[in-house]
Protein backbone atom coordinates (compact mmCIF):
# COMPACT_ATOMS: atom_id res chain seq x y z
CA UNK A 1 0.00 0.00 0.00
CA UNK A 2 3.03 2.60 1.22
CA UNK A 3 4.68 1.78 -2.42
CA UNK A 4 0.83 2.52 -4.60
CA UNK A 5 0.69 5.69 -2.31
CA UNK A 6 4.22 6.95 -3.02
CA UNK A 7 3.26 5.67 -7.00
CA UNK A 8 0.40 8.06 -7.29
CA UNK A 9 2.26 11.22 -5.27
CA UNK A 10 4.55 10.60 -7.65
CA UNK A 11 2.19 10.32 -10.86
CA UNK A 12 0.87 13.32 -9.11
CA UNK A 13 4.11 15.32 -9.09
CA UNK A 14 4.46 14.09 -12.79
CA UNK A 15 1.60 15.42 -13.77
CA UNK A 16 1.52 19.22 -12.35
CA UNK A 17 4.96 19.31 -13.41
CA UNK A 18 3.74 18.34 -17.31
CA UNK A 19 1.42 21.10 -16.42
CA UNK A 20 3.61 23.93 -15.92
CA UNK A 21 6.14 23.26 -18.24
CA UNK A 22 2.82 23.23 -21.27
CA UNK A 23 1.73 26.56 -19.61
CA UNK A 24 5.71 27.99 -19.85
CA UNK A 25 6.10 26.65 -23.40
CA UNK A 26 2.90 27.92 -24.48
CA UNK A 27 3.46 31.39 -23.49
CA UNK A 28 7.30 31.30 -24.57
CA UNK A 29 5.88 30.05 -27.70
CA UNK A 30 3.30 32.90 -28.07
CA UNK A 31 6.12 35.25 -27.34
CA UNK A 32 8.58 34.19 -29.86
CA UNK A 33 5.45 34.52 -32.74
CA UNK A 34 5.16 38.55 -31.54
CA UNK A 35 8.96 38.81 -31.51
CA UNK A 36 9.29 37.23 -35.79
CA UNK A 37 5.64 38.99 -36.67
CA UNK A 38 7.00 42.44 -35.26
CA UNK A 39 10.02 42.01 -37.16
CA UNK A 40 8.48 40.98 -40.25
CA UNK A 41 6.39 44.19 -39.88
CA UNK A 42 8.87 46.29 -39.82
CA UNK A 43 10.18 44.06 -43.30
CA UNK A 44 6.49 45.18 -44.43
CA UNK A 45 6.13 41.81 -45.08
CA UNK A 46 2.28 41.70 -44.12
CA UNK A 47 1.22 38.53 -44.88
CA UNK A 48 3.74 36.50 -42.84
CA UNK A 49 3.55 39.04 -39.65
CA UNK A 50 -0.35 38.02 -40.13
CA UNK A 51 0.39 34.67 -39.76
CA UNK A 52 3.28 34.78 -36.89
CA UNK A 53 0.37 36.96 -34.68
CA UNK A 54 -2.03 33.79 -35.63
CA UNK A 55 0.06 31.65 -34.35
CA UNK A 56 0.35 33.93 -31.38
CA UNK A 57 -3.21 34.52 -30.82
CA UNK A 58 -4.18 31.06 -30.79
CA UNK A 59 -2.31 30.48 -27.47
CA UNK A 60 -3.51 34.35 -26.52
CA UNK A 61 -7.29 34.75 -27.90
CA UNK A 62 -7.66 37.38 -25.27
CA UNK A 63 -4.91 39.42 -26.15
CA UNK A 64 -5.66 43.28 -27.12
CA UNK A 65 -2.17 43.96 -28.32
CA UNK A 66 -2.30 40.73 -30.48
CA UNK A 67 -5.68 41.74 -32.19
CA UNK A 68 -4.18 45.40 -32.85
CA UNK A 69 -1.01 43.81 -34.62
CA UNK A 70 -3.69 41.57 -36.76
CA UNK A 71 -6.07 44.72 -37.45
CA UNK A 72 -2.93 46.27 -38.70
CA UNK A 73 -1.53 43.45 -40.84
CA UNK A 74 -4.83 43.06 -42.58
CA UNK A 75 -5.62 46.59 -43.01
CA UNK A 76 -2.03 47.15 -45.16
CA UNK A 77 -2.64 43.76 -46.89
CA UNK A 78 -5.36 45.89 -49.03
CA UNK A 79 -2.55 47.74 -50.45
CA UNK A 80 -1.07 44.31 -51.86
CA UNK A 81 -4.73 42.84 -53.27
CA UNK A 82 -4.81 42.12 -57.06
CA UNK A 83 -8.62 42.80 -56.89
CA UNK A 84 -11.56 44.77 -55.52
CA UNK A 85 -13.35 42.24 -53.98
CA UNK A 86 -10.17 41.08 -52.31
CA UNK A 87 -9.51 44.40 -50.80
CA UNK A 88 -12.95 44.74 -49.76
CA UNK A 89 -12.85 41.47 -48.28
CA UNK A 90 -9.07 42.15 -46.31
CA UNK A 91 -10.77 45.72 -45.23
CA UNK A 92 -13.64 44.21 -43.44
CA UNK A 93 -11.40 41.84 -41.74
CA UNK A 94 -9.03 44.32 -40.86
CA UNK A 95 -12.31 46.50 -39.24
CA UNK A 96 -13.57 43.32 -37.27
CA UNK A 97 -10.17 42.42 -35.72
CA UNK A 98 -9.74 46.20 -34.68
CA UNK A 99 -13.17 46.38 -33.22
CA UNK A 100 -12.47 43.20 -31.19
CA UNK A 101 -9.39 45.09 -30.24
CA UNK A 102 -10.89 48.27 -28.88
CA UNK A 103 -13.65 46.33 -26.99
CA UNK A 104 -10.95 44.27 -25.19
CA UNK A 105 -8.98 47.14 -24.28
CA UNK A 106 -11.09 50.42 -25.00
CA UNK A 107 -8.97 53.16 -23.07
CA UNK A 108 -6.07 52.01 -25.15
CA UNK A 109 -5.65 54.93 -27.65
CA UNK A 110 -3.54 52.44 -30.38
CA UNK A 111 -6.61 50.18 -30.00
CA UNK A 112 -8.94 53.23 -30.96
CA UNK A 113 -6.54 54.63 -34.00
CA UNK A 114 -6.41 51.43 -35.61
CA UNK A 115 -9.69 50.89 -35.47
CA UNK A 116 -10.28 54.53 -36.76
CA UNK A 117 -7.72 53.57 -39.42
CA UNK A 118 -9.58 50.44 -40.49
CA UNK A 119 -12.78 52.09 -40.82
CA UNK A 120 -11.01 54.61 -42.83
CA UNK A 121 -9.21 51.69 -45.27
CA UNK A 122 -13.01 50.28 -45.31
CA UNK A 123 -14.84 53.13 -46.22
CA UNK A 124 -12.12 53.87 -49.26
CA UNK A 125 -13.99 50.24 -50.84
CA UNK A 126 -17.91 51.01 -49.71
CA UNK A 127 -20.59 52.99 -51.49
CA UNK A 128 -21.29 56.15 -50.40
CA UNK A 129 -23.80 55.28 -47.30
CA UNK A 130 -21.19 53.18 -45.65
CA UNK A 131 -17.88 55.28 -46.32
CA UNK A 132 -20.43 57.95 -44.73
CA UNK A 133 -21.47 55.55 -41.87
CA UNK A 134 -17.74 54.42 -41.45
CA UNK A 135 -16.79 58.29 -41.54
CA UNK A 136 -18.13 58.60 -38.15
CA UNK A 137 -16.35 55.70 -36.36
CA UNK A 138 -13.32 57.51 -38.08
CA UNK A 139 -14.01 60.38 -36.21
CA UNK A 140 -14.73 59.43 -32.73
CA UNK A 141 -12.40 57.01 -32.26
CA UNK A 142 -9.31 59.25 -33.36
CA UNK A 143 -11.32 62.20 -31.00
CA UNK A 144 -11.14 59.68 -28.18
CA UNK A 145 -7.36 58.67 -28.89
CA UNK A 146 -6.18 62.15 -28.42
CA UNK A 147 -8.65 62.35 -25.43
CA UNK A 148 -6.70 59.43 -24.26
CA UNK A 149 -3.17 60.31 -24.70
CA UNK A 150 -2.94 63.96 -26.04
CA UNK A 151 0.69 63.13 -27.07
CA UNK A 152 -0.25 60.66 -29.57
CA UNK A 153 0.49 61.94 -32.63
CA UNK A 154 -1.30 59.15 -34.91
CA UNK A 155 -4.38 60.12 -33.69
CA UNK A 156 -3.69 63.73 -34.05
CA UNK A 157 -2.95 62.92 -37.84
CA UNK A 158 -6.08 60.67 -38.06
CA UNK A 159 -8.21 63.06 -36.93
CA UNK A 160 -6.66 65.89 -39.26
CA UNK A 161 -7.40 63.83 -42.07
CA UNK A 162 -10.81 63.05 -41.19
CA UNK A 163 -11.50 67.10 -41.06
CA UNK A 164 -10.29 67.45 -43.78
CA UNK A 165 -12.39 64.91 -46.05
CA UNK A 166 -15.52 66.08 -44.14
CA UNK A 167 -14.47 69.98 -45.15
CA UNK A 168 -13.78 69.13 -48.63
CA UNK A 169 -16.69 66.79 -49.28
CA UNK A 170 -18.55 67.18 -52.93
CA UNK A 171 -22.19 68.83 -52.26
CA UNK A 172 -23.89 65.48 -52.87
CA UNK A 173 -22.10 63.86 -50.16
CA UNK A 174 -22.46 66.38 -48.00
CA UNK A 175 -25.93 66.18 -48.15
CA UNK A 176 -25.87 62.46 -47.15
CA UNK A 177 -23.30 62.73 -44.81
CA UNK A 178 -26.01 65.47 -42.90
CA UNK A 179 -28.50 62.67 -43.18
CA UNK A 180 -26.27 60.38 -41.17
CA UNK A 181 -25.04 62.46 -39.12
CA UNK A 182 -28.17 65.20 -38.61
CA UNK A 183 -26.29 68.29 -37.86
CA UNK A 184 -22.52 67.49 -39.42
CA UNK A 185 -19.87 67.84 -37.10
CA UNK A 186 -17.39 70.99 -36.88
CA UNK A 187 -14.77 70.08 -39.70
CA UNK A 188 -12.85 72.64 -41.55
CA UNK A 189 -9.32 72.67 -43.79
CA UNK A 190 -7.95 75.31 -40.56
CA UNK A 191 -8.85 72.50 -37.53
CA UNK A 192 -7.40 69.55 -40.67
CA UNK A 193 -4.14 72.31 -40.51
CA UNK A 194 -4.22 72.40 -36.98
CA UNK A 195 -4.30 68.48 -35.60
CA UNK A 196 -1.74 67.90 -38.75
CA UNK A 197 0.63 70.32 -37.51
CA UNK A 198 0.18 68.67 -33.79
CA UNK A 199 0.90 65.54 -35.42
CA UNK A 200 3.97 66.65 -37.32
CA UNK A 201 5.87 68.56 -33.84
CA UNK A 202 4.68 65.37 -31.72
CA UNK A 203 6.75 63.10 -34.51
CA UNK A 204 8.64 64.99 -37.15
CA UNK A 205 10.52 61.77 -38.92
CA UNK A 206 6.82 60.80 -40.49
CA UNK A 207 6.89 61.19 -43.94
CA UNK A 208 3.49 60.92 -44.29
CA UNK A 209 2.38 63.21 -41.14
CA UNK A 210 4.55 65.56 -43.43
CA UNK A 211 2.95 64.77 -46.34
CA UNK A 212 -0.41 65.45 -45.45
CA UNK A 213 -0.20 68.69 -43.74
CA UNK A 214 1.78 69.51 -47.16
CA UNK A 215 -1.31 69.14 -48.80
CA UNK A 216 -3.49 70.77 -46.42
CA UNK A 217 -1.26 73.93 -46.42
CA UNK A 218 -1.89 74.16 -50.24
CA UNK A 219 -5.53 73.64 -49.78
CA UNK A 220 -5.64 76.86 -47.86
CA UNK A 221 -3.53 78.58 -50.04
CA UNK A 222 -0.10 78.19 -47.99
CA UNK A 223 1.89 77.99 -50.13
CA UNK A 224 5.28 77.98 -49.02
CA UNK A 225 4.30 75.98 -45.66
CA UNK A 226 2.96 73.41 -48.32
CA UNK A 227 6.24 73.42 -50.43
CA UNK A 228 8.65 73.03 -47.26
CA UNK A 229 6.27 70.25 -45.72
CA UNK A 230 6.00 68.07 -49.19
CA UNK A 231 10.07 68.37 -49.60
CA UNK A 232 10.29 67.35 -46.11
CA UNK A 233 8.17 64.34 -46.73
CA UNK A 234 9.60 63.01 -49.79
CA UNK A 235 13.26 63.62 -48.15
CA UNK A 236 12.10 61.24 -45.23
CA UNK A 237 12.77 57.29 -45.52
CA UNK A 238 10.04 55.10 -45.80
CA UNK A 239 9.08 54.02 -42.01
CA UNK A 240 5.17 52.77 -42.61
CA UNK A 241 3.47 50.76 -45.76
CA UNK A 242 1.71 53.93 -46.17
CA UNK A 243 4.79 56.38 -46.22
CA UNK A 244 5.22 55.40 -50.58
CA UNK A 245 1.63 56.58 -51.53
CA UNK A 246 2.17 59.55 -49.06
CA UNK A 247 5.29 61.05 -50.96
CA UNK A 248 3.81 59.87 -54.09
CA UNK A 249 1.20 62.37 -53.25
CA UNK A 250 3.62 64.87 -52.14
CA UNK A 251 5.38 64.81 -55.54
CA UNK A 252 1.78 65.67 -57.00
CA UNK A 253 1.10 68.56 -55.01
CA UNK A 254 4.28 69.86 -55.37
CA UNK A 255 3.75 69.87 -59.61
CA UNK A 256 1.11 71.72 -58.76
CA UNK A 257 3.02 74.41 -57.18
Amino acid sequence: MDRLALSFRQVRTILCTAVVWAAVSSVHGAAEWIEQGDSLDRQFKSAEALAAYQKAAAQRPGDAALQRKMAKQYVEMVLDASSRAERLRLATLGYETARKAKDLAPRDPAARVTLAIAAGRLAFYSESRRRLELSSVVRSESAEAVKLDPRYALGWHVLGRWNYEIANLNALLRVMAEAIYGKMPPASNEEAVRCLQKAVELEPGNALFHAELGRAYLTVGREDDARRELQKAISLPQRSRDDAGAQSRAKESLRQL
